[in-house]
């Protein structure tokens, strides 16, 4: 965890030792789990990288209003639980459509005692609607799940009046920002773009930021 030590420091400007136990247990955590649940590469023997492509946007967006958040097609968590340990005051929903994921997230968020924190299966349109978290977060996130449209489309309703959807990037999205655009919605989009030093493997990545629009009257 040497690469994520230097990044809370030398990028984010925290104190790492306050957050590293946390982060060191999660890996040990989803390791365990990764020999019997696909969660990532099974070659894998660190989570380091996973936990710097979650984390890296926040060098650029204050995160410090965002109160609660919903993470879309979470899979083994991320970016979701990395931003939990950061942000421990956080409500968490991770929302993942296979189930065996989501009991593992379970388990996980258990064993890091994580307060205010949820696992639910099922398609994030659907969960969305549900009384408990329709129009109940400031921000929808999502690591690359789908096309912008789709993900905007699907997750429009976790957000409240006030609500910011985050899609973590790479390469060339040109057409998914074509297909955004084409949507009916009175949406502001941003791209904000991010270059950092070679060693810490973050290459070519972006986090696009969709704001609904407040209806004048």
């Amino acid at each position: 965890m040497n690469l994520l030590k230097k990044f809370l420091l030398d990028e984010l400007h925290l104190i790492p030792d306050k957050y590293l136990s946390d982060f060191i247990k999660y890996e040990e955590l989803l390791l365990e789990w990764n020999k019997k649940i696909n969660l990532v590469s099974r070659k894998s023997d660190s989570i380091e990288d996973h936990i710097l492509n979650s984390i890296f946007f926040l060098t650029k967006f204050n995160f410090e209003n965002i109160k609660s958040i919903a993470d879309i097609g979470t899979g083994g968590g991320f970016p979701g639980i990395p931003l939990k340990i950061l942000y421990p005051d956080l409500r968490l929903l991770l929302v993942d459509s296979i189930q065996k994921k989501v009991n593992v997230l379970k388990d996980i968020t258990e064993k890091l005692e994580f307060k205010n924190t949820d696992a639910v299966c099922g398609r994030a349109e659907i969960v969305s609607l549900n009384n408990e978290y329709e129009n109940r977060f400031d921000c929808v996130i999502s690591k690359a799940v789908a096309g912008l449209d789709k993900l905007f489309e699907w997750s429009d309703s976790f957000l409240n009046n006030r609500g910011t959807m985050i899609c973590i990037k790479g390469g060339d999205i040109e057409g998914e920002m074509t297909e955004l655009n084409n949507l009916r919605y009175n949406i502001k989009v941003e791209v904000v773009n991010f270059v950092f030093d070679k060693i810490y493997r973050i290459e070519d990545k972006k986090i696009v930021i969709i704001k609904k629009q407040s209806i004048d009257l």
